[in-house]
């Protein structure tokens, strides 16, 4: 491997409220962190008290945006206006492509106590973000694994050690999660050019050449290099890598929308008020 990706920037997640009422962590969508090219969120939901969640997320619409829900713990049903829908239950993903616009619902399916979850929105490219909503449910059986000495990484999309996710994406995305016995390390490939960080949620241990701490909670924005290594600490360590090429073009928000500008922020909101939006 070439140089190793160092932490440029190291950035915590602070509570918030969405939906008709989910407590969560705000991790990326922040005033601390508006985005990472081309990440525009990432919610971490995580709680063992029905009430922080149980409200769930009602019918609400998106445009030009892609939503990937990791469900590590609990259940939500997803219903949309293109007619997708399932149950997400422990190791499930939903890759959801809103395109020119889709209106769905996450609802929370209480079996137990505990929700563990991710929501990430990545934004679409111009030439992309108006294109045909898609919508991808996968199950754990179709979700592959890579398990060596110490290291277990569920692979969503991208590619860990010769094994590639089978997500099927707008273009290149790695999204991994790893999980790293006590004084294992990780080691991965990535290009160059791309936007990469890297969540730490559960234990802690260094990152890079220089061994930089990190622990649970931390989001750490990685600088330019094309490898990504983390050791872990006493505890293990476990953590999310997100990498993907950034759009480099302007960007506008406006509550479930990303755009390029804001009169085409106001557009979408027309567009949803007057049922035009799919």
């Amino acid at each position: 491997m070439g140089a190793t990706r160092e932490i440029e920037r190291l950035v915590r997640g602070y509570a918030s409220r969405d939906g008709a009422g989910v407590n969560l962590t705000r991790v990326i969508g922040s005033p601390a962190l508006d985005h990472v090219d081309p990440f525009m969120l990432l919610d971490e939901l995580r709680s063992d008290d029905p009430d922080d969640y149980i409200a769930g997320f009602p019918e609400h619409p998106h445009r030009g945006i892609e939503t990937i829900t990791y469900m590590i713990d609990g259940g939500f049903r997803h219903r949309d206006s293109r007619g997708g829908g399932g149950l997400l239950g422990p190791g499930c993903v939903q890759w959801m492509t809103a395109g020119r616009g889709i209106v769905h619902s996450e609802m929370p399916e209480v079996a137990g106590r505990s929700l563990w979850g991710y929501q990430l929105w990545l934004s679409l490219p111009t030439k992309d973000k108006m294109i045909e909503p898609r919508y991808q449910h996968m199950d754990p059986k179709d979700i592959p694994v890579v398990e060596t000495s110490g290291l277990r990484v569920v692979v969503i999309s991208g590619s860990f050690q010769g094994t590639d996710g089978h997500a099927l994406t707008r273009f290149p995305v790695t999204y991994l999660d790893a999980r790293v016995s006590a004084g294992a390390a990780f080691e991965c490939p990535v290009v160059s050019g791309e936007s990469c960080m890297l969540y730490v949620h559960s234990g802690e241990g260094t990152l890079g050449a220089a061994r930089k701490p990190v622990r649970r909670g931390d989001l750490a924005i990685l600088a330019k290099g094309d490898s990504v290594v983390l050791s872990a600490g006493p505890n293990g360590c476990g953590f999310l890598l997100l990498a993907a090429r950034p759009n480099n073009e302007p960007v506008a928000r406006g509550g479930p929308f990303v755009m390029n500008t804001p009169e085409e922020i106001r557009q979408a909101f027309r567009d949803y008020r007057d049922g035009t939006l799919f």
